[in-house]
């Protein structure tokens, strides 16, 4: 293990992203469930935000907490080559979108297509603008 007050630092970030990412993931079902009911539908969805959550929270973490000369997540040698902040504010705002447009009436075959695509596209938008 390394003596690098940076890597120290994104561990910590990374153990706490993990609870931050089970409250939210269980925020989202709650809500869910008292607002759609579809237990299925609800879990996918509130998936799909404590994925985002944990993904963008050590984005954000690092980006906050970790000194600026330090690697980037996607330095990291395990942490793999994509953009994980767009892909977690991506994930998880397709999972509160699907939450709400499932509450307020929409088809789940529709609402799970247009999450989907608006996660892709949120994607792709997202890792061109946030930085790494």
């Amino acid at each position: 293990m390394s003596n690098d007050p940076a890597v120290k630092t994104l561990h910590t970030v990374d153990n706490r992203s993990k609870v931050v990412a089970v409250l939210a993931t269980a925020a989202a079902f709650g809500a869910g469930m008292l607002a759609v009911g579809d237990i299925e539908f609800v879990s996918i969805a509130a998936a799909a935000v404590g994925v985002g959550v944990r993904f963008g929270s050590v984005w954000w973490g690092a980006r906050v907490f970790v000194d600026r000369d330090a690697a980037s997540v996607t330095e990291q040698p395990t942490a793999g080559g994509f953009h994980h902040g767009a892909v977690g504010v991506a994930l998880a705002a397709a999972g509160g979108l699907a939450l709400v447009a499932r509450s307020l009436g929409g088809a789940v075959s529709t609402v799970a297509v247009a999450a989907v695509a608006a996660a892709v596209v949120a994607f792709l938008v997202l890792s061109v603008l946030l930085p790494e």
